[in-house]
């Protein structure tokens, strides 16, 4: 699903910040956020858990109904839901929103899962989504994956390999979403305790996670880079405000080939309504912008 409108001039293209939104649910809230500062002219907007009439997310159709809130171009694309019969099905999946109309559309399929453990309910596959703006003539690539939180960080580091073989050459390119870099594999009996033990243990891990997770060497060898597009440390999801910022891990981040971040501008947002409102998601916004 996708729908393009005019140019939005008053956001940037290039400054491109990633959410995993929690299906959605908090629309106006997610909106109101994005017209404040520092997220008020950020131009690309990389979504994770994006919803489809959801019952659990109050029947939202995130995607278009944000782009519409924004007046934003955006591309949807599904990646697991439930079929509810006579025509109904329920999604969830990633999207782009831009401030300039997208092209070139392109739906990754990524490796699955075993579920050794874990049962899933839905049906679906891992999905990645590609898409092309224009830039002052220049074609620049943007791309949103949600890897696996119910795996190890091997197969995590399979499932970046097929979306970055997917991209090929093209130059240049920002990737962002949730890489869901938790340094462990939750598909293992009794997995959130020993990520609590792990916690205890070492909770740097969870906030610098490369050394862990495989996909960061894929990113690499791509011919990617991380640096300069994330704030290093700085933690990005939280179950609870009440969770002290050295247990929170880092799961959500920027990648670029072929262009620059602008120095300075890479930042963790806080997803709340206020500083001392609720929580809009569990994941923070991550921001950066970029320049040719």
């Amino acid at each position: 699903m996708a729908l393009n409108r005019p140019a939005v001039n008053s956001r940037s293209a290039l400054k491109v910040a990633v959410l995993n939104a929690r299906g959605g649910a908090d629309l106006d809230a997610i909106a109101a956020r994005l017209a404040r500062p520092p997220l008020a002219d950020a131009g690309t907007l990389l979504l994770c858990e994006a919803s489809w009439r959801m019952p659990r997310h109050r029947l939202v159709e995130f995607a278009p109904a944000l782009a519409a809130a924004l007046t934003m171009s955006f591309a949807f694309l599904p990646s697991f839901g439930r079929d509810r019969g006579g025509g109904e099905f329920h999604a969830i999946g990633n999207a782009i929103l831009c401030a300039q109309p997208l092209a070139d559309f392109r739906a990754v399929a990524l490796p699955q899962p075993p579920f050794r453990f874990q049962r899933w309910h839905m049906i679906g596959v891992h999905q990645g989504l590609l898409a092309s703006i224009d830039v002052d003539g220049r074609r620049v690539t943007m791309g949103v994956v949600h890897l696996e939180r119910l795996w190890d960080p091997e197969g995590r580091g399979l499932q970046m390999e097929r979306f970055l073989s997917e991209i090929g050459d093209d130059a240049p390119v920002v990737i962002g979403g949730d890489f869901n870099t938790t340094t462990m594999d939750m598909d293992r009996r009794w997995g959130l305790l020993r990520a609590a033990a792990a916690i205890a243990v070492r909770p740097s891990r969870f906030r610098e996670p490369r050394r862990y997770e495989p996909l960061f060497d894929r990113i690499r060898d791509h011919r990617f880079s991380i640096e300069g597009a994330n704030v290093a440390g700085a933690p990005t999801f939280t179950v609870s405000g009440l969770v002290p910022a050295r247990w929170r891990p880092k799961l959500d981040w920027i990648a670029a080939r072929g262009i620059q971040p602008v120095e300075g501008s890479a930042a963790v947002v806080p997803a709340r309504t206020s500083i001392l409102g609720r929580r809009i998601s569990d994941h923070d916004f991550v921001l950066c912008e970029f320049r040719l």
